[in-house]
C-alpha cells in the first residue's frame, strides 16, 4: 500500500521482504494492496522475482518506508470502531491454504452473536475445499463461502445489511471497502480476523510488530 503511494507510475523494486520468506498468499495480498495506490502494472521483490537484480539500477531513485509510516497507514486503514459485525476474507479470492487456516483458527467454533463471516473463493478452490472437507468445516462454523464473487462488487443483500463495521485481512478491500459499502473498516491479519469473528471486537491498538 505504501510502496504504491511512493511509486504511483513506475515499477518499483521492494527490498527487505525476502528475509521473511513471503508465501504466495503474502505476495498476492502485497500486489493487490500495491495496485490500489499505484498505476504501475507490476513490481519486483528482491529475492523473489527472477528479474529483481536486473531491476536494481544504480541510478534509480530510492525511498524508505519506515515504522512510523507503517503505523500511520495502519491507523488510516483501521478507522472503524472496535465492534465488528462482518469478517470479509477473499479480496483477491482466498486460496485453499487460507481456507484451511481459517477453518483451523475457528476450530469448529461459531462466530460471536451478530457476527457474519464471509469468504470469497474461485470455483476451483471451492471444489478442492469441498473434496478435502475444509468447506464442510467452514460451514459447520457458520462461515458463508461464495464462489466467483469479488468483495468490490458485493452489495446488499449479499452484504449483510445490519453490518456497520467490516474486518478484513485485505489491504485492497480496507482501501476500497468504505467507499463501496458505506461501512467502517478494520484491517488485520487472518489470525486477527479469526479473533474478531469469535469475539465481535477488534482492539484499536497497534499490532505487536508495529508497537
Amino acid at each position: 500500500y505504501l510502496a504504491g503511494e511512493k511509486s504511483p507510475d513506475r515499477i518499483p523494486l521492494l527490498r527487505g521482504l525476502s528475509k521473511g520468506a513471503p508465501s504466495r498468499d503474502d505476495l498476492k495480498a502485497l500486489c493487490a494492496a500495491f495496485g490500489t495506490t499505484s498505476a504501475a502494472p507490476m513490481l519486483h521483490v528482491e529475492g523473489v522475482t527472477p528479474e529483481a537484480e536486473e531491476a536494481a539500477a544504480p541510478e534509480a531513485d530510492r525511498a524508505t518506508i519506515g515504522r512510523a509510516e507503517m503505523a500511520a497507514a495502519w491507523r488510516h486503514l483501521n478507522e472503524g470502531p472496535e465492534v465488528v459485525e462482518l469478517v470479509a476474507i477473499g479480496s483477491p479470492h482466498a486460496s485453499l491454504e487460507e481456507c484451511r487456516a481459517l477453518a483451523a483458527g475457528l476450530g469448529g467454533r461459531s462466530p460471536a452473536a451478530g457476527v457474519a463471516v464471509i469468504v470469497t473463493v474461485g470455483r476451483d478452490t471451492l471444489a478442492a475445499a469441498e473434496a478435502e472437507g475444509t468447506l464442510g468445516r467452514l460451514r459447520a462454523s457458520g462461515v458463508q463461502v461464495l464462489p466467483d464473487l469479488c468483495w468490490c462488487s458485493i452489495s446488499e443483500p449479499v452484504f449483510p445489511p445490519g453490518a456497520r463495521t467490516v474486518m478484513t485481512n485485505s489491504g485492497k478491500y480496507a482501501h476500497y471497502g468504505p467507499g463501496l459499502s458505506g461501512r467502517k473498516v478494520r484491517f488485520g491479519s487472518l489470525a486477527e480476523c479469526v479473533a474478531a469473528a469469535l469475539t465481535g471486537r477488534a482492539a484499536r491498538v497497534l499490532p505487536a510488530w508495529l508497537s
